[in-house]
């Protein structure tokens, strides 16, 4: 059982799961390139648009506003994970924070903004030692974003 387990894991890991009955093995799939995604209208969730520039994810609402403004730094030993939320005036309304090291987690933390975009209320999980306010974290949002 525990050898089929780790058979299991190799090929989840190696991203071959779906190569059984195709003739390829384990050590062939490791190079091969995956297939480009289909064209098409742009992606959707929840009936808002998504759209990526470098890091960053935006959802925009039929109207073009960014709804959502999403990017993480993923290193080896460090993940940060950063949303930000607007209303449909395209004033910020939210802000979402999880940053976790080595160590184990550093910042889980949300944020509510009033309509001036000023910080009213913070909770959440800071570890000793992590006093970065969240303003720090935000990112612009581009003007004209078009997708």
């Amino acid at each position: 059982m525990l050898k089929r387990l780790r058979a299991v894991v190799a090929c989840a890991v190696l991203g071959v799961a779906g190569l059984a009955g195709t003739g390829l093995s384990g050590a062939g799939a490791v190079g091969m390139a995956l297939p480009a995604p289909p064209a098409g209208p742009p992606a959707q969730v929840g009936g808002l648009r998504v759209c990526e520039r470098g890091d960053t994810t935006y959802l925009l609402d039929r109207s073009g506003r960014v709804r959502s403004l999403t990017y993480a730094r993923l290193v080896p030993d460090n993940r940060l994970w950063v949303r930000q939320s607007y209303d449909r005036a395209g004033r910020l309304t939210g802000l979402s924070v999880s940053w976790s090291g080595f160590a184990g987690r550093l910042l889980d933390v949300r944020g509510s903004f009033d309509a001036r975009g000023r910080l009213v209320r913070e909770s959440g999980f800071r570890a000793r030692g992590v006093t970065t306010p969240l303003g720090s974290y935000l990112r612009a949002v581009p003007r004209g974003l078009t997708c």
